[in-house]
């Protein structure tokens, strides 16, 4: 009868000893599982807008000299605005959207109407891939 109840007692602990070691398989593999997840990148939608490029701060707006004032949007980005789009003619339906990427074509083009070609990241963010003058401040 002793036999039996140490053979009993053995099985019960290498149970026990392989607990810690499927608890980290397991975590392993949800880990695996949640990492895999996170990588996919979701496909951003290609787009192309025309508008003033400004700074995040001012926006359409600087106060200065006139709206799109090239030093002002300088100015604010040394402090630590982003370059910014502003699209739309009349002051109620003009849009911001904020700029990453081509910090050197959107300097020189500070407070000038350009075309922006790049991806859609969010509602109101574009990563540029081109910034083109437009055809119409390129006639002036």
């Amino acid at each position: 009868m002793k036999v039996e109840h140490e053979g009993g007692r053995g099985l019960r602990t290498s149970l026990l000893r392989a607990v810690p070691i499927l608890t980290l398989l397991l975590t392993m593999i949800l880990a695996i599982t949640m990492a895999r997840g996170s990588v996919i990148i979701p496909q951003q939608s290609t787009v192309a807008l025309t508008g003033i490029v400004s700074d995040s701060i001012c926006g359409g707006d600087h106060g200065i000299k006139a709206a799109g004032d090239p030093e002002c949007t300088r100015s604010c980005v040394e402090l630590g605005a982003q370059y910014a789009l502003m699209v739309g003619k009349l002051r109620v339906g003009k849009r911001m959207y904020i700029l990453q990427g081509h910090e050197a074509d959107l300097d020189r083009f500070a407070g000038k109407e350009v075309t922006v070609k790049g991806r859609a990241f969010g509602r109101d963010r574009i990563i540029v891939d081109q910034v083109d003058r437009s055809y119409e401040a390129a006639k002036e």
